[in-house]
């Protein structure tokens, strides 16, 4: 009697089982693989060059003769524009007749204490006489360093009413004619070198810490002109000096000399931090569950139960997604998570594999 009491005792039990197992939902998973995936930055460029300059005159005056037009190449030294110099010819010629009157002073001043010098050996001569002479002598070659020193003035101030190129390059812009009047205050001409260019990027503060972190961070730089043509240069110099409109800071990349770019133009730059090293696990889309905050979380079986995991999504491309924050080897339910909740029993129909 007992026998047959512990018999339907045990049936019942595994009917009541295998009822509980038909309720719980089946769900397939996936078992998830983390890999390192170091952050990639992207940001937009501006190619510079090493050497850019407003031009302006040292001189006043009106212009006479322009020597140069935009799009012209010019060497250093080369004559950029001319003012109008009359007047500075004419004040130099006066300062050089004033140098000529100088050396007559002077050398007469010496002739006559050259006189006196020769008398005093005689004892004929007051020595009064010979301080005199010997003061005029000094005076006269006072007049004339003076007279010298006015004639490299007037002759700077003439060099000034020409306008030279400071450096090779090329006129980007004028912005003067002739017949106008122009001085230090205004800018006749923009002078750009076609050498050293570089490529200027603003990198947001959040990431100051993680770039000087990084060790020889590699940029792949893609002109925007032609993107296909991608060069791989390393970061020359950062600017330890944050921009308080935009709160970011600059980094230079210098140019190979064989570049096609030119001032002005644009460029991707694409930064990976080495430093900021993250995690990524690639699954499918139907893995995610998305909540009314805008957050995902994904779902992981553990000991026959799902336990709710909260996810950061990096990106997303056709079927799959990137994401940040499940464990290694977890066991992730990609189909039916709409249905579940956190806690549910669920029988695992099918297990896909490794995430890749």
């Amino acid at each position: 009697m007992k026998y047959k009491f512990a018999c339907i005792v045990l049936a019942m039990t595994q009917a009541a089982s295998l009822k509980a197992d038909e309720t719980q939902p089946e769900v397939r998973v996936i078992y998830a693989k983390p890999h390192a995936v170091s952050e990639q930055l992207t940001l937009s460029g501006s190619v510079e060059a090493q050497q850019n300059a407003s031009l302006a005159t040292l001189g006043s005056g009106v212009v006479t003769e322009i020597y140069v037009d935009a799009g012209d190449t010019v060497s250093k030294g080369q004559k950029l524009l001319a003012l109008d110099s009359v007047l500075a010819q004419i004040e130099l010629q006066q300062a050089q007749a004033n140098l000529q009157l100088a050396n007559v002073h002077l050398n007469e001043a010496t002739r006559l204490y050259n006189e006196v010098t020769s008398l005093n050996n005689k004892k004929v001569i007051a020595k009064t006489t010979i301080s005199e002479r010997s003061a005029n002598v000094e005076k006269a070659q006072a007049n004339l360093a003076q007279a010298k020193a006015n004639v490299a003035l007037q002759q700077e101030m003439l060099t000034r009413q020409t306008l030279t190129a400071p450096f090779d390059g090329i006129i980007a812009q004028r912005s003067v004619n002739i017949g106008e009047w122009t001085g230090p205050q205004n800018n006749v001409m923009q002078l750009i070198s076609n050498k050293n260019q570089r490529i200027f990027i603003d990198i947001p503060q959040e990431y100051y810490s993680a770039v000087v972190a990084s060790k020889n961070i590699m940029a792949n730089v893609s002109p925007d002109s032609s993107p296909s043509d991608m060069m791989q240069l390393p970061i020359s110099q950062y600017v330890s000096a944050s921009n308080m409109t935009s709160r970011s800071f600059r980094a230079r990349i210098d140019l190979p000399e064989n570049t096609t770019l030119i001032s002005g133009m644009s460029a991707i730059v694409k930064l990976h931090l080495n430093s900021q090293q993250q995690y990524h696990v690639s699954l499918p889309k139907s893995a995610l569950k998305r909540h009314p905050d805008g957050q995902y979380s994904v779902f992981s079986v553990v000991n026959s139960k799902v336990v709710r995991v909260p996810i950061t999504l990096i990106n997303s491309s056709f079927e799959q997604v990137s994401v940040t924050g499940v464990a290694d080897e977890s066991a992730v339910v990609i189909s039916g998570t709409d249905l579940l909740k956190d806690g549910m029993l669920v029988r695992v129909s099918k297990q896909v594999g490794e995430s890749k």
